[in-house]
């Protein structure tokens, strides 16, 4: 009778709160990252021609600007070039831009449209 009265009082590893304890730290943890490296959306972007400012413009209406040789697009929060007259279309190809930090830029032209704000974390060291 002994025996089994030992084999009862043993202990496991985990019970189950201890589970439900960690896997709530785990997943606090998670949210605090995603947070923290996650990049924010753009309210406002710069358009710069051959180095100098042009435009500050707000993503959060539709707006239509002609500049030098290419069409720019605002709307819905993010901004794109729709038509461009260089060769390579290279900054229609980027699509649409939204996130803080992020650049389309277009090197005939000379243009560069950039979402202000924090970008994205490329390295922790």
């Amino acid at each position: 009778m002994s025996r089994n009265k030992d084999r009862q009082t043993e202990y496991t590893l985990f019970r189950v709160w201890d589970v439900v304890v960690i896997v709530l730290v785990l997943a606090l943890l998670a949210a605090a990252l995603y947070m923290i490296l996650a990049p924010t959306q753009g309210r406002s972007a710069e358009i710069y021609v051959d180095g100098t400012l042009v435009a500050t413009v707000r993503l959060d209406h539709q707006e239509r600007i002609d500049l030098l040789g290419l069409t720019v697009v605002v709307e819905e929060g993010s901004i794109h070039v729709e038509d461009a007259d260089c060769p390579d279309k290279i900054c229609e190809r980027m699509g649409k831009i939204s996130k803080a930090g992020e650049t389309i830029i277009c090197l005939p032209n000379r243009v560069v449209i950039k979402i202000l704000g924090k970008g994205e974390v490329e390295a922790i060291t």
